[in-house]
This record gives C-alpha cells, sequence and structure tokens, in this order.
C-alpha cells in the first residue's frame, strides 16, 4: 500500500470528501429565480480555483465549522472577498450539534469581529445543524430573501450566485 504522501493530494482530498473543483448547486425562488450555489475549496493550493468560483458572484455564504472554528482558510476567504469587493453575504455556522451553547457564542463572535473590517462587516451568522435541522430554516428563508431581492440578470431570468466558502 502507498504511503499517504505519495498519493497525489488531489486523491487524498477526494476520497475525505473535501471540495478541491468548483461544485454546483440550485434551488428554485417562490418568483421563477433560480438561487444557484458555486462550492468552492478552501485549501491553500485551490485558491486559483476558488477565486474562479467567486468571481461575479452576488452573495457569499461563508461556511464555518463550530468545531473547527475560524480557521486560516476562513481568513483567506474573507480576505478575497474584501478584494473581490463583495458586500452582501451570510455566515452558516455549522456542526452546532457537536459543540456546546459557549463554543457556538465563542466562535459567532470572534467572526463578527473578524468580518467588521471587511465588506461583509454586519452580515448575519446562522448557527446552523445538518443533523437535528436547527437553524436551517432561518438560512434558507434569509438566502431566499437576499435572492429575490437582487436585480436580475440576463434574458432567461434570474440566477443568483452565492460562493460557499468554507
Amino acid at each position: 500500500m502507498p504511503s499517504p504522501a505519495s498519493i497525489p493530494i488531489a486523491s487524498r482530498k477526494r476520497k475525505r470528501g473535501i471540495s478541491i473543483e468548483l461544485g454546483y448547486a440550485y434551488q428554485p425562488l417562490a418568483d421563477g429565480g433560480v438561487l444557484g450555489f458555486v462550492d468552492v475549496p478552501g485549501h491553500e493550493r485551490f485558491v486559483h480555483t476558488m477565486l474562479a468560483g467567486a468571481a461575479g458572484i452576488d452573495f457569499a455564504l461563508l461556511v464555518v465549522a463550530a468545531d473547527d472554528g475560524v480557521m486560516p482558510q476562513t481568513r483567506e476567504h474573507l480576505a478575497i472577498l474584501d478584494l473581490l469587493g463583495i458586500g452582501q453575504g451570510a455566515v452558516a455556522l455549522t456542526k452546532i450539534d457537536r459543540v456546546d451553547a459557549a463554543r457556538t457564542a465563542g466562535v459567532g463572535h470572534e467572526l463578527h469581529r473578524l468580518l467588521a473590517e471587511t465588506t461583509l462587516a454586519g452580515m448575519p451568522v446562522f448557527p446552523v445543524s445538518a443533523v437535528n435541522g436547527r437553524g436551517v430554516d432561518a438560512l434558507r428563508q434569509h438566502l431566499h430573501a437576499a435572492a429575490q431581492s437582487m436585480p436580475q440578470r440576463g434574458r432567461a431570468g434570474r440566477c443568483v450566485c452565492a460562493a460557499c466558502m468554507s
């Protein structure tokens, strides 16, 4: 069996379920528009791919795991969003089912401090759990409302693009 060091990083990342390429998902909106998501990689070796996915977006959805907290890639993504001038967004503070309320609150406060120095200052933080569904409806409602408040693009209807950055 080959050592982990001899396996290309892309293969190791795919096996662990980490984004290394752009991923796409869509959700219909009540007004007939479409909310599009671009999942971008968080690893520093894939910054070029992240930039390709984030260019031209309307809204950023920064995804931060409550158990991990703010990571170097969180800071990198915020810096890139700031450089791109992205001024609309939200934070999904995920995996809150794995930590206590104090940890969730602490990571939330740290995020607000980081955001305060960027074009995304004041964007809301939504604590969510995919396991028990807590907070998911509030985040979904916020994303839909934000998408429906944005101007239409193109002739074929509206597709508001949000970059999911974790």
